[in-house]
């Protein structure tokens, strides 16, 4: 079973804080293809200090991927929130009201009114976040996440569907490549048969051309190649059916080597439908890897 690195999920979750007050949270998870692992965190300021713990968390459950997490209070951040007054900053309006009082023989008192008028008097403090709050806003981003895993399986499905179908194609030419060498080697052994027999009759010019067709006979050897290819696709389909979960970087390693062998096949047999076959395994391959890409 394949993974994909990319996926999107959301879901919203009611939270009950420290101070009985419940709230809802909209959480959204995005995921793209990277080598690496990273998380983008677009948090609430009362959250920020869990952006560590939900990036580790976050991990553990996505291995692999460009992440980027959104959390927002239904109702916006004030939610989270608590609105109290400064102290200092009143203390100071009523000892500079006092003052002025006795200074300049004002009468008249400071109202309640009064004082919420004032500027600064009020000031916005975030609430605490108990570890009971941070479970529950972890065990929905879980839950997030693992819908989010769905979608990876989702899409993982459709790529191995892609892969399975490009690797056959990547087989049937290299089967034609496999016909066409045997055909090109037994016609090139012949020739180099009938140039023996006329060196042992004494031919001076055909001893000199048996050595260039031993050369080019030695050349056109392409069957390790083709050997170690098969056995690269094979390789590739046993990781495609296997259980491990990180797959993505093997499939681009050994989509390197499969390229390498069908490089030194076409560079070695100057055959034009060798030649044409092995273009077309090089397309595939080339489509395949752009696939493994998304690949966990």
């Amino acid at each position: 079973m394949l993974l994909s690195m990319t996926g999107f999920s959301s879901g919203g979750v009611e939270i009950l804080l420290k101070d009985g007050r419940k709230i809802s949270i909209n959480i959204e998870i995005k995921s793209l293809n990277t080598r690496f692992f990273e998380v983008a965190s677009r948090l609430p300021g009362s959250l920020s200090f869990l952006e560590t713990k939900i990036s580790s968390f976050l991990k553990n459950k996505l291995v692999r991927g460009r992440i980027f997490l959104s959390i927002t209070p239904a109702d916006g951040d004030a939610q989270l929130e608590a609105i109290t007054f400064s102290h200092p900053q009143v203390q100071s309006y009523i000892s500079a009201a006092q003052k002025i009082k006795e200074e300049f023989n004002v009468s008249g008192d400071l109202t309640i009114g009064d004082v919420i008028d004032l500027p600064d008097v009020f000031i916005s403090k975030k609430i605490e976040i108990d570890s009971s709050v941070q479970n529950q806003i972890l065990d929905a981003i879980g839950k997030v996440a693992d819908q989010l895993l769905k979608e990876r399986e989702a899409e993982g499905e459709n790529l191995e569907k892609d892969l399975k179908l490009r690797f056959g194609l990547c087989k049937n030419a290299m089967a034609k490549i496999t016909t066409l060498y045997t055909k090109l080697i037994q016609e090139q052994k012949l020739l180099v048969t009938k140039t023996l027999e006329l060196s042992q009759q004494g031919n001076e010019e055909a001893k000199v051309k048996l050595e260039e067709m031993y050369s080019t006979l030695n050349k056109i050897d392409v069957n390790e190649e083709i050997i170690r290819f098969e056995s690269h696709l094979k390789n590739l389909e046993s990781l495609l059916e296997s259980k491990q979960v990180e797959k993505g970087k093997r499939f681009d390693f050994i989509l390197q080597e499969l390229m390498r062998e069908t490089n030194t096949i076409s560079a070695k047999c100057s055959n034009y439908e060798i030649n044409s076959q092995a273009i077309d395994i090089k397309v595939e391959l080339e489509k395949i890897r752009e696939q493994v890409q998304n690949v966990l």
